[in-house]
């Protein structure tokens, strides 16, 4: 008896489970976003001075010195003599926050929005209304008020600028930015409100425009790269699982599918990503089935969501079929138990069986009973036990040391088997031809057959049958046994 054949149903998750779930995280952002028109170069270099500048100043300064010379008697008078002397003093001062400095010989200047050269005038009129000579040099010591900003995929940098002309090229050399195989690098660039992008190859192109990088830039250098972030997670006791931006969600109880529904909702989705991911099971540890084979301890079978069939698991547990005994499988499933042999299983109809959660498969070997072939004739009585792992023929019980035909009261000619009770089938066989020695050879002995060899001279055919009549008799009920 077979159970009822049915397709195995979706996996559904439990307790023990292990599921992993993986997340395609790329940067492919559409060209569609962003203007194609590339800024218009720019090769004039202008600073503004703004708050945090340093200025420094030098002025050459000149002084008179008097020296007063003693006389060389009482009566001559004091000689004063002078001369002028240049003095260098050096001043610095950092922008504050008002945007004014302060500077030795110069007093406090409004610097922010002004360029070094409109300051440097101011600097020469305020000294020559002082009565100073204007020999001064006035520069930026420290370089602070414009910035740019530029990002490389996940890391960001602040870029000081000064009063030499940066260009965007000049940016990526120094940030190691180049070309990598099988990388498509692109170069986005933020200013006044607006987004202008590029490839890196088309940036080294000779006619591509090396812009000069304002104050307030935000270059962003982006990788066509891709990353998957794989985590894993046990169902717990209370039948969840945590996964990274996801969070917990419950998970025993159901299918990986309407797992795949609850993470598609609430996984935020990351910008410029196709949000592509795939939740699999790795670990089968919540349903199991048990495999008793012939009395041996019993092995676990772990349940997939890869159907297995119950063949497959026998085979792979090493059973086979034993022509010395029948093999017999019971499966309890759902407190009914079928039972059928391995010879039922592998028949061509047989149904394909598919191993469920808590089934318990017991295999036993019931070996065959011992059986015998009866002799009688013109030789001693003999039982001739036959083994059905052997399946002797004939021809071994004839020739075998001792067997009916080395008596020298046999009739070689004279060979009968007997078999069967309703009817009775004799065999004659002539043991002195060679070519039928070929057909006992060939002939398989059965449980319970009678081999009779004639005496010499032949007995009556008749009168043969009549003999062995009660026996056929008490062979019958002998076989009325129940014989597995």
């Amino acid at each position: 008896e077979f159970p009822t054949n049915k397709i195995p149903k979706e996996y559904i998750l439990g307790i023990g489970d292990t599921v992993t779930f993986s997340r395609l995280i790329e940067n492919n952002r559409s060209n569609d976003e962003i203007e194609s028109q590339w800024p218009v170069e720019r090769r004039t270099s202008n600073y503004k001075l703004g708050i945090g500048d340093t200025l420094a100043l030098t002025l050459i300064k000149t002084t008179k010195s008097n020296t007063q010379l003693a006389p060389n008697g009482a009566n001559q008078n004091v000689i004063v003599t002078s001369e002028e002397v240049d003095k260098t003093i050096n001043s610095t001062g950092r922008i504050g926050s008002d945007g004014s400095v302060l500077l030795l010989e110069v007093g406090r200047l409004e610097t922010t929005g002004k360029s070094l050269n409109e300051l440097r005038s101011e600097v020469r009129n305020i000294l020559i209304r002082n009565g100073v000579s204007p020999r001064f040099q006035l520069e930026i010591a420290e370089f602070k008020s414009q910035n740019a900003y530029l990002t490389v995929n996940s890391t960001s940098t602040v870029i000081n600028l000064s009063d030499q002309i940066t260009t965007l090229k000049d940016i990526l050399s120094s940030a190691s930015v180049g070309f990598q195989p099988g990388i498509i690098t692109r170069i986005r660039l933020q200013r006044d409100g607006k987004e202008f992008s590029i490839l890196l190859r088309e940036l080294y192109n000779e006619k591509a425009n090396n812009i000069d990088v304002q104050s307030g830039d935000h270059i962003f250098i982006e990788d066509s790269s891709s990353a998957i972030n794989t985590t894993s997670s046990i169902i717990d006791n209370e039948g969840s699982v945590v996964f990274e931006g996801v969070g917990k969600i419950k998970a025993a109880g159901r299918t990986l599918n309407e797992l795949k529904m609850d993470i598609e909702n609430l996984m935020p989705s990351v910008p410029g990503s196709q949000n592509a991911f795939q939740i699999q099971i790795t670990n089968f540890a919540s349903q199991k089935a048990l495999l008793t084979s012939h009395g041996k301890p019993g092995v676990l079978i772990s349940i997939t969501d890869a159907p297995v069939k119950l063949l497959d698991v026998l085979t792979q547990n090493g059973l086979s079929i034993d022509a010395i005994s029948i093999t017999q499988i019971k499966l309890q499933r759902h407190g009914k138990t079928y039972k059928f042999t391995l010879d039922d299983l592998l028949a061509a109809d047989a149904p394909h069986i598919y191993i469920q959660q808590k089934d318990h498969v017991v295999t036993e070997a019931l070996p065959y009973k011992e059986n015998k072939v009866f002799i009688l004739g013109g030789v001693s009585p003999q039982i001739f036990k036959i083994d059905p792992a052997n399946r002797e023929t004939l021809a071994d019980v004839l020739f075998t040391s001792g067997g009916p035909l080395s008596a020298s009261s046999a009739k070689r000619s004279e060979v009968y088997l007997l078999r069967g009770s309703n009817p009775v089938v004799a065999f004659h066989l002539d043991a002195q031809s060679p070519t039928r020695l070929i057909v006992a050879n060939a002939m398989e002995l059965r449980p319970n057959d009678i081999l009779y060899v004639a005496e010499q001279p032949i007995m009556s055919f008749n009168r043969t049958l009549a003999t062995i009549v009660p026996l056929r008799i008490l062979l019958r009920d002998i076989q009325d046994e129940n014989i597995p």
